[in-house]
């Protein structure tokens, strides 16, 4: 994968990983609470913030 593409890509799911988690806290805290949209949002952007930080890993050669 071209180095420009994996930055781009590490970067949308950065933001999009972050924007779950406010989201979610943001349903949460609502009234009355949206919880299974809190929860899915939350897992949403947890899962985007993993695949950030592996695509933000340097390779082991």
């Amino acid at each position: 994968m071209s180095t420009n593409v994996k930055i781009f890509i590490t970067i949308f799911c950065y933001i999009s990983g972050v924007m779950g988690i406010v989201t979610a806290v943001f349903q949460a805290s609502s009234t009355p609470a949206n919880t299974p949209g809190a929860i899915g949002a939350g897992v949403i952007g947890g899962v985007f913030l993993v695949a950030g930080v592996a695509l933000s890993r340097k390779p082991r050669y």
